[in-house]
């Protein structure tokens, strides 16, 4: 889907900026900009059951991972140039 927007000189400058320094194009920096906003994320799936009673490995001691932990580690990864 195409939409035109208007933003302002800066925030454009800016987004610019982001996207030259990550050798990527302003749309791919908008896209993933606006996927991280917890509004318009998709809907988290519900947890998966183990089938028949069985355990999944976790360390002992230790909160399991969430869906939040995973979009952290992801934009950690993105804005270090690593995704």
């Amino acid at each position: 889907m195409q939409l035109t927007i208007d933003i302002d000189d800066e925030l454009y400058a800016g987004i610019e900026a982001v996207a030259k320094q990550e050798h990527s194009s302003v749309n791919s920096v908008v896209k993933h900009a606006l996927s991280r906003l917890p509004t318009l994320r998709k809907p988290v799936e519900p947890p998966v059951k183990a089938p028949h009673g069985y355990k999944l490995a976790a360390s002992e001691g230790r909160l399991p991972f969430t869906t939040e932990d995973v979009l952290r580690i992801e934009e950690e990864l993105y804005l270090n140039g690593k995704a």
